[in-house]
């Protein structure tokens, strides 16, 4: 083959900056060449990579790129469906690549039985462990894979790579930490070391794999059409149309009903094994020809999910219980009735998964100011009803002990229990805030909804939002332990964590935001605070994945 000019990696005009995504919907809907071109120059360079360690022919690897891409091309909803487009073309290929290796090794075959033809040069001990090393990436779980894609096969900054896959920076280092580790593993049980330096550089993409100009050219028209495409391509395409998860993901994206089944040995993210004498695969996947899918236009609101944890490197506090001899303790054969134990529960972490519960997390706008308000025109019209929030004294707690609300929301307080109970509501804002203050004793079977007093007048008393995060805060005169707050924002994008330190915030606006969150323990100061991203990606959930919540209020006790 003739010498041919690299093709650079920068990408043209304003192209360059839109998301994977973008370029596809409108490939997907316009058959825009411009923007398949992009996607071929955007991940060219890693999908080649793959392609060149799986074969030793580098006719058949660079068949095998445009089969990887010609795959891209009749199903970018799969593409659209996965985690991310990198994740999915770095699958595409692997698959791709293991069909053309059988190829290769089946033609190797019938020519050393037909004699005269030189075995081929064995592979290096480098080329072994590169094939390993994509062999065990293919296996890791996607969360794990698609970050050492993004900053080590696509050479992404960590900033770059977090905001592709939507993730918060310290969930994308996180991930990116535990998946170096697993890969590190996994690559010393099949015998292969690796220092962190010659980690990097072996992931690394090398001046040799880039792509020419006239195999980006090709790739690109076996996906736009209507020219011929190799038989051989089309040949390896219909080997990588996909695993279950892609057809899955398909499914979702554009619900389009998929016949057939598919070809033995691509189940699995590590392939079939290396052995020539391994069955071979059945007859290919068959599609029903339609229209180029589309994948679903993006969302303006998206469900925002994560999780709160202890930071790794503290001992886990554990809840102090409250004794019958406790000189606090008043009715104490309804608090112990049945043998029941009690706690404090002002801290509630799991010791096992580090979940921290009643932890507090919202989206607010950016910038430093904390008391800038929440755009209206970004709130979802669903949340344009205020709430009325119930509290009950159920068992000598608050349920909930956390409660997020939106300004104009309301508040009922409820005993039912078989004992008295008071609530005494304090402020955040002290004296300035006088008026959300109140002190009432609630019957067994009680209610109360608090009321401002101005002299004899009783009026209705909705909630305003807090100037700064610091919560109101309540609690029972009589039993010292039960004590509750409210956090109550301009805003409804806010959520409490559950008992693992699980968070969800239903329909959130799109866009660049803070994330912050507080905990009653560590609420000033604001510990968890940091930018991110939401985007749907086909889903419709952001998923921001672990947020650590540290502070020196862990260290503080509960005072009956």
């Amino acid at each position: 083959m003739s010498a041919r000019v690299h093709l650079s990696l920068k990408l043209p005009g304003v192209l360059a900056g839109e998301d994977d995504r973008a370029l596809l919907s409108r490939f997907a809907h316009d058959r825009d060449e411009a923007a398949f071109a992009s996607l071929v120059r955007r991940h060219g360079v890693m999908v080649l990579g793959v392609c060149r360690r799986a074969v030793r022919d580098a006719h058949l690897a660079e068949d095998a790129f445009q089969a990887t891409f010609l795959v891209l091309a009749r199903n970018p909803a799969a593409a659209v469906g996965a985690s991310s487009v990198a994740g999915w073309l770095f699958g595409v290929a692997r698959r791709v690549g293991l069909a053309a290796r059988r190829s290769e090794r089946r033609r190797e075959q019938r020519d050393r039985r037909a004699g005269g033809v030189s075995p081929p040069s064995p592979r290096t001990d480098f080329d072994d462990l590169l094939r390993v090393l994509d062999e065990e990436l293919a296996a890791l779980p996607g969360r794990y894979r698609d970050p050492l894609i993004a900053c080590f096969l696509r050479e992404q900054t960590q900033d770059e790579a977090a905001r592709q896959l939507g993730w918060s920076l310290s969930t994308l280092r996180r991930r990116l930490d535990r998946g170096k580790e697993l890969l590190r593993r996994r690559l010393t049980r099949r015998g292969a070391t690796l220092s962190a330096g010659l980690f990097a550089g072996a992931l690394a993409p090398s001046a040799t794999a880039a792509v020419p100009t006239e195999l980006a050219e090709a790739a690109t028209r076996a996906g736009c059409g209507p020219g011929p495409v190799p038989q051989s391509v089309k040949v390896l395409a219909s080997s990588g149309a996909g695993g279950p998860s892609a057809a899955k993901a398909a499914a979702v994206a554009v619900g389009l009903l998929v016949l057939g089944g598919l070809a033995a040995g691509f189940g699995t993210a590590a392939g079939p094994p290396d052995d020539p004498a391994a069955p071979k695969a059945a007859e290919p996947l068959q599609f029903v020809r339609t229209a180029a899918p589309v994948p679903a236009a993006a969302r303006p609101w998206v469900t925002v999910k994560g999780r709160v944890v202890f930071p790794e490197k503290r001992q886990v506090p554990r809840p102090r219980e409250i004794l019958p001899t406790d000189r606090f303790v008043k009715d104490a054969d309804s608090l112990f009735a049945g043998g029941r134990r009690a706690f404090f529960e002002d801290v509630l972490i799991d010791p096992k998964t580090r979940g921290i519960k009643n932890a507090v997390v919202w989206i607010h706008p950016v910038g430093d100011d904390l008391r800038n308000p929440f755009p209206k025109e970004k709130v979802h019209p669903r949340f344009a009803k205020a709430r009325e929030h119930v509290i009950t004294t159920d068992r000598c707690q608050f349920t909930p002990r956390v409660t997020v609300a939106r300004a104009g929301d309301t508040l009922r307080f409820r005993n039912t229990s078989p004992v008295a109970h008071t609530v005494n509501y304090t402020a955040s804002g002290g004296w300035a805030g006088v008026g959300r203050m109140f002190n009432v004793l609630l019957p067994p079977g009680g209610t109360y909804v608090p009321e401002t007093r101005i002299g004899d007048v009783r009026l209705p008393r909705p909630l305003e939002a807090l100037r700064l995060p610091v919560a109101d805060g309540y609690e029972c005169n009589i039993h010292p332990w039960m004590k509750g707050y409210v956090w109550v924002l301009d805003h409804p994008y806010a959520a409490v964590t559950d008992a693992d330190g699980k968070f969800v915030i239903p329909d959130a606006p799109v866009g660049a935001w803070q994330l912050m969150g507080g905990h009653e323990h560590v609420a000033v100061g604001t510990p968890l605070r940091e930018k991110v991203t939401l985007t749907d990606r086909g889903t419709g959930i952001t998923d921001l994945g672990e947020l650590t919540l540290d502070g020196d209020g862990w260290d503080e006790k509960p005072e009956p």
